[in-house]
């Protein structure tokens, strides 16, 4: 076997050069380039930044123990396989079509796709008019899928028409799809901000700003918002139509981003059409997007298209090709080929094989037929995927082929050549070429493609891996530089799929297990939690290296975090610390860390101690930074040796620590510091850090981080009595949970957030619903969370028996510390139903908190409580000093409307009712202004026993008016966001930024964004 890869004393430019030259080389051909050895070398654009070439194992430096790096990046984002929201169906066929082109002159002729065809008018109108959408065209092989996304772009001349074609061979090349896709943009590049314009230069292999790394966080939103920003611009111009044809065979890179984009056209004008193959492909499940769906054209249909193309054929002939082509448009017309074959009809009417396979035996048996000269040719063809006239040729003249014996192939339309390419005349021919010939001919046939490769092409490693029969280390090596400099693009998908690969070829078991984990820890950068799992279960196969399986345990435990599986997570902390104990003990620190945070949220706190216990008997730097943490679980969790003040001091240890560090705090360690101060009660700087947090996770595309702060954010909002932001948050996070593949983010945002605000505001068949959702995600570590919110109904709507029992139950557990909040509202349900006792001792709990927070609305709850506890004399002692309180500290208006509402009472009660009715109409007004009927409805029952019976006047709330999105958008641009910064925070186009704007313009009274301000809202 000849060399592997060049020698090069800079290995960075030596892969930046082999990229250039592949991207240089598929780009050529495309343009025209006639067969020929002959080409010019592409311009030097400068070595690409990024990683290049293995990175050696630094367990320390990997896992963020020195922290705040924190765990390791990337979010989940296998994609669920549901179905999208809607299909397109057809009611009626009629025979043929004839499909108008924008001059009124006629199109091609499709058969029984009216309904079809309409569809995709109405597609492309929309996109004219300025709504851009995306279609999902889904049917088996032949049905018409390409013709009809063909059709359509020939009634598009007034768009700027982007075409790519998923294909097979380049499934592992990273953002080939996107490539081919937007290369054609790239004069728009100078319009779209530097950022984009920087992260597309470098995806799409142009040159890229020397200041400039790979792109950050999660490629979808990062490259996304960039390939979003930049069909926006083109679109600007004249309409764009999308074609992505054979989109199963993207690259999963290219797929992710194309995916993110087609969700995201909503005022743009931009059309996407994406083809999938149903059977015999890899799935593409696309959730949220329209899809339609291509059966089998009806008899008349079919007769018709058959008729057309074989009008002298005789009627018998005709039936039983009818009936054997089960109405597939490609199987009318490839049949006929082969009908005189008594084995092939026997096989085409049999039932027993789908029409994918069976077409692919027409194929086969059609290249079977073909001179050996000829089936060479395919098979190189074939082989090499990319259509690179030169190089099969080169290949071809090797095994004793040339060019006039592909004759007889173009004869029989199985193979095209045009714009210097060699194409297939269906993507099944290309399987039929390759898998029908033996073994060692398509071994042969990748040994002779390399040979012919320049030393540097980066295919050639592929090529040479396809032709090794066992394991081999150069070809392994050679495969591991192509992953490590594949990376440097931002390609994650690309990268593990190669690393596995080279693992493969790897002789060495230890080295392979090395290889394996960097898949690993790829694939968990790609957001691919599945696949993390199945390399993890390969690397405890190969390998006893305790800092590989440290290393590989870790990626483990936060893809079990990802999918809320709370205790594995922290056995998974656990064992790799156990591992990192034996081979490095000061990197141990981490995984402790997390394991005592997955402990307190699985309420499993004797497990948080172990591990805090098992720190310190280590000795290491970072132990007392676990051992506050295990005493914050332990005293938040009502612990008879912990006190909730030691604990909340342990948390401002912490909290200090990490904000020192300063913007080196990673997104997820930054939303952890936000859920910190809400535990100590200090909503400002929770509502601070949160959102800085969600601000700052946008910006850098640190997208697994974005629903935890989502929620932590929308937490501080509902405190503050703004529900609907808190609701748009909560939405917010679970759209984004949804598209990332993570499951903790919906449940968080139901429990903590939808169904605490639909409790609140009485109402029992939303709150009930939004339970059952959540539970439906098998939530253990938010059981506390949900039956809270249905003792928070119970209570709103008087029911103040079961309120009291769900929240004693839950104060009286081992795991109280959901509940801490609502303390006060278990004090109120004990006082009405006489139950003081049951509560007592949760409300020494509470004070204690209260005055280790030092917060003033904390100690305005104490007050108001101990107002329901004192007798009737003493209570408005403490009802005034709770309202003077919250009077200190106005930001908490739903709280302070409680207060008014039971010194109002106190007052009427006192006969003091012109101060009642002062009290019990402001509680009113922000009852009213809340929603929460239920409260408003007992404010108005104390007015009117007060003599009070006229309206309660509250102010409007405009948020209620506003979509969860138009408010996002509102409220951004009052704080002085452009409408492209506000898309780039909420991962939108600048013009549906402005659309949203513009939609609630008329809802608010306002028609500016200088208005906005003003609203003060």
């Amino acid at each position: 076997m000849g060399p592997v890869a060049s020698t090069n004393a800079d290995p960075v430019a030596a892969s930046a050069k082999r990229r250039r030259r592949a991207l240089a080389r598929r780009r050529s051909f495309r343009d025209g380039d006639r067969p020929g050895r002959t080409r010019p070398d592409p311009p030097d654009r400068g070595p690409a930044a990024g990683r290049c070439g293995p990175d050696g194992l630094d367990p320390i430096a990997e896992t963020g123990v020195g922290w705040p790096g924190g765990p390791l990046p990337g979010p989940r984002t296998d994609r669920p396989a549901v179905r999208p929201s809607w299909s397109l169906r057809p009611k009626t066929r009629s025979a043929d079509l004839a499909i108008p082109n924008g001059d009124g002159t006629v199109g091609r002729v499709l058969y029984g796709r009216d309904f079809e065809t309409a569809a995709l008018a109405d597609r492309l109108a929309a996109a004219r008019a300025g709504r851009g959408s995306a279609l999902v065209v889904r049917g088996e092989a032949g049905i018409g899928k390409s013709s009809l996304v063909a059709a359509a772009a020939e009634t598009a001349d007034d768009f700027t028409v982007l075409r790519c074609t998923g294909v097979e061979s380049e499934h592992a090349w990273s953002f080939a799809g996107l490539q081919a896709l937007l290369l054609p943009l790239a004069g728009h590049l100078e319009a779209v901000p530097e950022h984009h314009a920087c992260v597309l230069s470098r995806v799409l292999g142009l040159e890229a700003a020397p200041d400039k790394g790979a792109p950050p966080g999660d490629l979808r939103f990062t490259v996304g918002l960039a390939a979003l920003s930049l069909l926006t611009e083109a679109a600007a111009h004249r309409p764009v139509l999308c074609i992505v044809d054979d989109a199963h065979w993207l690259d999963p890179d290219s797929a992710a981003v194309l995916l993110f984009v087609a969700k995201r056209l909503a005022a743009e004008s931009v059309a996407m059409l994406l083809t999938v193959r149903e059977g015999y492909a890899p799935d593409f499940p696309t959730p949220g997007l329209d899809q339609l769906v291509l059966g089998p054209l009806d008899d008349e249909a079919a007769a018709s298209l058959l008729a057309e193309r074989l009008h002298g054929l005789p009627q018998p002939a005709r039936n039983q090709i009818l009936r054997s082509a089960e109405g597939n448009p490609l199987a009318l017309l490839e049949l006929p080929a082969v009908d005189s074959d008594a084995r092939m009809a026997v096989d085409w009417t049999s039932g027993t094989a789908s029409t994918t396979s069976r077409l692919k035996h027409v194929f086969g048996d059609r290249i079977e037929r073909l001179p050996e000269a000829t089936r060479t040719l395919l098979l190189l063809i074939a082989a090499d995927d990319g259509g690179d006239t030169a190089l099969v040729l080169d290949a071809a003249a090797k095994l004793g082929a040339q060019l006039t014996d592909l004759a007889p192939a173009e004869a029989d339309e199985l193979v095209h050549y045009g714009n210097g390419r060699f194409t297939f005349g269906h993507p099944l021919i290309r399987t039929a070429a390759y898998q029908g010939a033996p073994v060692f001919r398509r071994i042969e046939a990748h040994q002779v493609l390399a040979d012919v490769m320049e030393p540097d092409d980066p295919r050639r490693v592929f090529h040479l891996a396809a032709a090794a029969t066992g394991p081999d280390e150069a070809v392994a090596a050679a495969l591991e530089a192509s992953a490590a400099c594949g990376a440097g693009c931002g390609g994650h998908a690309f990268e593990y799929t190669v690393f596995e690969r080279a693992a493969a070829f790897t002789p060495d078991a230890a080295e392979r297990g090395r290889r394996l984990l960097r898949a690993a820890e790829a694939a968990v950068a790609a957001g691919n939690g599945p696949k993390a799992r199945e390399l993890l279960v390969q690397i405890r196969r190969y390998t006893e290296d305790r800092g590989i399986l440290a290393r590989a345990t870790l990626v483990a435990a936060q893809v079990a975090a990802w999918e809320n599986d709370v205790r594995e997570s922290y056995r998974l902390y656990m064992e790799s610390a156990d591992h990192y104990t034996a081979a490095q003990p000061d990197a141990a620190g981490y995984p402790l860390f997390r394991a005592v945070e997955l402990a307190w949220q699985a309420g499993d706190f004797s497990r948080a101690e172990v591990a805090a216990e098992h720190a310190e008997r280590l000795g290491i730097e970072h132990s007392p930074w676990v051992r506050d943490l295990a005493t914050a679980t332990a005293g938040f969790n009502r612990s008879c040796t912990v006190t909730i003040a030691e604990s909340v001091a342990a948390l401002r240890r912490l909290i200090d620590i990490h904000v020192g560090f300063g913007e080196s705090v990673t997104a997820e360690n930054r939303a952890m510091v936000a859920w910190w101060q809400l535990l100590i009660g200090d909503i400002d700087a929770a509502e601070q850090t949160a959102a800085e947090t969600v601000r700052l996770a946008r910006q850098t595309g640190a997208a697994a981080a974005l629903p935890r702060a989502l929620v932590l954010n929308g937490i501080t909002e509902f405190r503050r009595g703004r529900w609907r932001d808190a609701e748009a948050l909560a939405e917010n996070a679970m759209d984004l949970s949804v598209e990332l593949g993570q499951r903790i983010g919906p449940v968080k945002a139901r429990a903590h957030l939808l169904a605490m605000t639909a409790a609140y505001r009485g109402e029992e068949e939303r709150t009930r619903s939004i339970i059952e959702a959540a539970q439906a995600d098998s939530p253990g570590d938010t059981s506390v969370a949900i039956d809270t919110a249905l003792a928070l109904l119970d209570f709103s709507l008087g029911r103040h028996e079961e309120a009291l029992d769900r929240l004693a139950g839950h104060l009286e557990s081992n795991a109280p510390g959901d509940a801490l909040t609502l303390v006060p509202v278990a004090v109120e349900a004990a006082v009405r139903t006489g139950g003081v006792e049951r509560v007592a001792d949760a409300f020494d709990w509470f004070v204690q908190w209260a005055e280790a927070s030092g917060q003033a609305h904390l100690q305005a709850q104490v007050e108001r409580c101990r107002g329901l506890l004192a007798g009737d004399q003493e209570a408005g002692v403490h009802y005034e000093r709770a309202a003077a309180l919250h009077k200190e500290d106005d930001r908490f208006p739903f709280e302070a409307a409680r207060t008014d509402l039971l010194l109002g009472e106190w007052l009427r009660r006192a006969r003091r009712v012109n101060e009642a009715k002062s009290r019990l109409r402001s509680a009113a007004a922000v009852f009213e202004r809340l929603g929460a009927e239920p409260w408003t409805e007992r404010a108005r029952r104390e007015l009117r026993a007060a003599g009070d019976a006229g309206p309660v006047a509250a102010a409007p709330d405009l948020a209620d008016k506003l979509t969860p999105q138009e408010l996002q958008v509102v409220r951004l641009a009052a704080a002085g966001l452009s409408n492209r910064e506000i898309g780039e925070q909420l991962y939108l186009s600048p013009r549906t930024a402005g659309y949203h704007l513009y939609k609630a313009y008329p809802k608010l009274g306002v028609s500016s964004r200088n208005d906005l301000a003003k609203l003060g809202l």
